[in-house]
């Protein structure tokens, strides 16, 4: 009898999992590889977990952004929870759109501000909806990531440029703080100028372009994301230099991507992990489900260095997120 108790309960168990809707707001592009690496992380995640899950992207439209948070918040059936990013500074908008509606709200990779937070605790509401945010140290991965290029250089003291992400979004403007404190206060390095390209590869471009010819002795570039890398080494290769030897280049996100570029000695470190945060979420809403706790591997950084050898990188290469899933997240999270 007891044996089949056990049965009935975990049974009835799956049976509310499964009924679980997931819609997670994706603000980049479906083909932009930071954004496809958290699709495929919250992917594995959905399926490991057994809850339904459902990606819109907005392609960095915040206009597209919102339309899609007010079709969702007119759903017949709404998700049991949203997952989104204060992507553009949405969040204040996508709230009221959804207040009063019986949907638990996850901010990921970037959150509210703290003093909007604290203010909406106070409500009922949200007190209930809004959970706590899965983000990052990104001031630390700006500091971490700075020194692991100044590790690099062989001249004293070494010139820097930068290529960050943008100056709008929390993420992007924290690690650009951090990385620029670090050279700041290191007599060894010289940080000249910080640009920034939007996160893309022909913006990058044009800027290194630019970069190159107002600072023709640089010694190392420090870059934000992949995609920009690859607008970098470009310019630098058409203006006669040898990336990763004449001039020493820090990216910011695995992928293939930097793998590749990371193979050919065109860039010489590569750093991020933040992706890894999407199946941290998928955890915690199964986890919310199950014992009304949101508070799996919170404090924990995934930031790290990445060798052409690391097993993260070799997994990321071969589309293996399941075992990202099961190596990388539910063993640090230390989840059956």
């Amino acid at each position: 009898m007891r044996a089949l108790l056990i049965i009935m309960l975990l049974m009835l168990s799956n049976s509310v999992l499964a009924s679980t809707n997931v819609m997670f707001l994706n603000p980049g592009a479906a083909d932009d590889s930071f954004w496809r690496h958290i699709d495929n992380v919250m992917q594995a995640t959905a399926q490991d977990q057994d809850f339904s899950l459902t990606i819109l992207h907005s392609n960095r439209d915040r206009n597209l952004l919102l339309s899609q948070v007010v079709e969702v918040s007119n759903y017949a059936h709404l998700p049991d929870y949203l997952v989104m990013v204060n992507d553009k500074d949405v969040a204040k908008k996508v709230l009221d759109i959804f207040y009063q509606k019986p949907v638990h709200i996850i901010f990921m990779i970037n959150d509210i501000e703290q003093p909007l937070r604290l203010q909406l605790m106070k409500d009922p509401h949200w007190k209930k909806h809004l959970l706590p945010a899965v983000i990052e140290d990104n001031y630390h991965i700006g500091r971490e990531s700075a020194a692991a290029l100044t590790q690099l250089f062989t001249t004293t003291p070494a010139h820097v440029l930068a290529v960050a992400g943008d100056d709008i979004r929390e993420t992007s403007l924290l690690r650009t703080e951090g990385m620029e404190g670090y050279f700041n206060l290191h007599l060894n390095t010289v940080l000249e100028q910080v640009v920034y390209a939007d996160w893309q590869a022909n913006k990058a471009y044009e800027q290194t372009h630019i970069l190159l010819n107002r600072f023709p002795g640089v010694d190392g570039l420090w870059i934000g994301n992949d995609e920009m890398a690859v607008g970098v080494v470009k310019a630098l290769k058409e203006t006669h230099r040898k990336p990763g030897e004449d001039i020493k280049i820090l990216a910011i996100n695995p992928s293939l991507l930097s793998y590749e570029l990371l193979k050919n000695g065109e860039i010489n470190a590569v750093g991020g992990g933040s992706f890894l945060l999407a199946g941290v979420v998928g955890l915690n809403i199964v986890r919310h489900q199950k014992k009304q706790a949101f508070d799996l591997c919170f404090g924990h950084d995934f930031y790290r260095h990445l060798t052409l050898e690391c097993p993260l990188f070799s997994m990321i290469v071969s589309n293996q997120w399941h075992q990202i899933l099961e190596q990388e997240i539910k063993a640090v999270c230390s989840v059956n």
